[in-house]
């Protein structure tokens, strides 16, 4: 149980760390703790249904298209939680790769 703790906090830290890219706000460290809850419960729930739903087009990218299911999941994110702005797209594909690698860190822990 502390495990799991110890990678949401460190998540939320990281969630943090991508505000200081221009276009990125999170309005608070509760809000990042949030925000690493619903992204988590997304990859775990609704992640594995759209790479089912997106297997060709996975084969055909060589996996490259997860990115695009990485991005829209934080878009996803930051449209139901108003407290989380991405103000550009190409921030929001930039905050998208740095979170799926340290997503895959973290989980790795």
């Amino acid at each position: 149980m502390i495990k799991l703790i110890i990678k949401w906090v460190l998540f939320a830290l990281v969630i943090m760390a991508t505000c200081y890219l221009p276009g990125v706000k999170v309005d608070g460290f509760e809000y990042a703790m949030l925000i690493a809850f619903v992204l988590a419960l997304l990859n775990v729930f609704v992640k594995p249904l759209l790479k089912i739903i997106a297997f060709p087009l996975n084969v055909l990218t060589f996996g490259l298209f997860n990115f695009s299911i990485n991005f829209v999941l934080l878009m996803l994110v930051a449209y139901f939680i108003p407290q989380y702005h991405l103000d550009n797209t190409f921030m929001a594909v930039i905050v998208s790769i740095i979170l799926a690698f340290a997503f895959g860190i973290i989980r790795r822990i």
